[in-house]
């Protein structure tokens, strides 16, 4: 049975990605932060690791991109999930009643219309986790704290789902990239790369100019500051094409650049999970 780490807590949805993934045939290791997932795998205690890395309301999560690259675990998969969040109480608890919102600070801000609109003057509390966030309500047992979760959590703790889809667009989905020590995959049409440039004028041109002329398609570009010289900046960058043509990129890049690091090839996601 392949040990697999996520960031919260079992009814989340990095649980959900995990069982899309693999299968329910897992053992679960629930973390409550990213670096303690990355963490699981250098100590052995998890094969495998599932970490979200955008939404399609909140963006990129720029500590899960600093994490990839510290660790160099390969990416091997990907899973996209369609999100649909959900107002959870006690089971006998009316809305009007509530004036504390518990969940993880993504889910806060992709329902912030919602909270504005029905609970506005409702305390908003910041958890490690949202299916985490419902435990909390259920353990506190007071009828005026609610949390923000998925209907799987609502049914995995018994709690009364208030409201359903409260989340600001409909259009909420968020991509979650599976990890592991030994990687397996075989077929590959995505991989992630990240390039820091030279400081010159042209640089990161040059670069997208190399996997302009392979006819490839860059679906995810990301900045992020280099932690080694001030005011220097890595691209992490997403490209649609086998492993074999990565690594003639990559070589290319190289000739140009001054660190050119693959994350992973891997299968794209081609379907979603609504959850």
């Amino acid at each position: 049975m392949k040990n697999v780490a996520i960031q919260g807590e079992i009814g989340s949805f990095h649980y959900a990605a995990a069982l899309s993934w693999y299968g329910k045939a897992v053992s679960i290791v629930a973390c409550n932060t990213f670096k303690k997932t990355f963490e699981s795998l250098d100590t052995g205690i998890a094969d495998a690791a599932v970490v979200s890395i955008e939404n399609s309301l909140h963006g990129s999560i720029n500590e899960v991109y600093d994490l990839l690259l510290e660790y160099r675990y390969p990416i091997v998969g990907e899973v996209a999930e369609h999100i649909h969040q959900c107002l959870i109480g006690q089971p006998d608890v009316a809305i009007e009643e509530i004036n504390i919102v518990h969940s993880h600070p993504v889910a806060l801000s992709q329902c912030s219309v919602f909270l504005e609109e029905k609970l506005p003057l409702a305390e908003r509390n910041e958890w490690y986790d949202t299916a985490a966030s419902v435990a909390l309500v259920k353990n506190a047992g007071d009828r005026h704290q609610a949390a923000i979760a998925s209907s799987a959590a609502a049914k995995l703790h018994n709690m009364k789902i208030l409201a359903h889809d409260i989340q600001n667009v409909n259009q909420n989905y968020t991509r979650f990239l599976i990890i592991e020590k030994q990687p397996t995959q075989t077929v590959t049409t995505k991989s992630s790369l990240v390039v820091e440039t030279h400081h010159k004028p042209g640089a990161l041109y040059d670069i997208l100019g190399i996997i302009n002329n392979h006819k490839v398609n860059i679906s995810k570009l990301q900045s992020r500051p280099s932690k080694k010289t001030v005011w220097r900046y890595m691209f992490y960058i997403d490209i649609e094409c086998n492993a074999s043509k990565t690594q003639t990129i990559l070589t290319e890049i190289r000739s140009i650049s001054a660190n050119a690091t693959l994350l992973g090839s891997y299968k794209a996601s081609i379907t979603t999970i609504d959850i």
